[in-house]
């Protein structure tokens, strides 16, 4: 058998690098569908198309690459670019100082001391004033969503898979423009908003402002367009003490209660200066 070079070589039928160089949109309406799902292989796909540009010709510099994901896909499952604005928003965690649950009402022996939301305003904004950090209280996010009825008398966590939906509809307490920097403080009232009209109720008012923090916080990592914190109300515990008097025992569990709050405020002090979102 004797080798001769080739001197016509077949076209492939398959698409080669430089025909996604000349049209960059063929590989994003061409991603398959299982990559679109997993929001690992989406965000791989995404950073690979934005960062492989550099070997395009001089003529195809200007051309800009497109990134398309079909928005058939489940809703509860993001996008390449989805994924992408999610990725750019920071969102604290949950700094936890307090335990944020309790209940009043019937016989309850230990209720919670709760701090109303002027207050607890004051005691936020003040510690950030002094990080040169101002809110306004105007102009504000307004946040909607769907949660589990953890504010319903009767709510059962095991029924988390049957129960209606609260509908919430949450105006949040401050922004500032120049970090894109929203702030929640949840509040009893704020609580009582995770609740539907289906009919049960009880002589025993229950509280978890910390799980309601996380519910918010959850809705807005899937927004993802915001650098956000939520706080919430420690609940600290008025325990009554027959030695001691009643107004004695509420300053201080009261006092507690503020100074777990500002614990809260500046364990996220710490938190954004880490994150680069403000200046040390």
């Amino acid at each position: 058998m004797e080798i001769k070079p080739v001197k016509l070589k077949k076209k492939p039928g398959y698409p080669t690098i430089k025909t996604f160089i000349e049209n960059p949109e063929l590989l994003s309406k061409n991603v398959p569908f299982a990559w679109i799902r997993n929001q690992y292989a989406a965000t791989t796909l995404a950073t690979f198309i934005l960062c492989g540009c550099g070997n395009q010709s001089n003529a195809q510099k200007d051309k800009p690459t497109i990134i398309v994901v079909s928005n058939d896909i489940e809703k509860d499952k993001p996008s390449a670019i989805q994924t992408a604005k999610h990725d750019s928003a920071k969102i604290a965690k949950i700094f936890s100082h307090g335990d944020g649950s309790g209940a009043i009402g019937c016989v309850v022996e230990s209720p919670p001391v709760l701090i109303s939301e002027d207050e607890a305003r004051k005691i936020i904004f003040t510690a950030l004033k002094a990080e040169n950090i101002d809110f306004s209280i105007i102009e504000t996010p307004l946040l909607k969503f769907e949660a589990p009825p953890i504010a319903n008398d009767c709510f059962d966590e095991n029924d988390l898979k049957i129960a209606k939906k609260a509908k919430i509809e949450i105006k949040m307490d401050g922004y500032n423009a120049k970090y894109n920097l929203a702030i929640e403080y949840v509040s009893a009232n704020v609580y009582n908003k995770f609740k539907t009209d289906e009919g049960c109720e009880s002589t025993l008012q229950g509280y978890s402002t910390k799980y309601a923090a996380e519910l918010i916080r959850k809705e807005l990592i899937t927004q993802g367009d915001l650098n956000a914190v939520i706080f919430y109300d420690p609940l600290s515990k008025l325990e009554f003490k027959r030695k001691e008097k009643f107004e004695t025992t509420w300053n201080n569990v009261k006092k507690l209660a503020r100074e777990q709050l500002l614990d809260q405020v500046k364990d996220f002090i710490e938190w954004i200066k880490k994150e680069g979102i403000i200046k040390q």
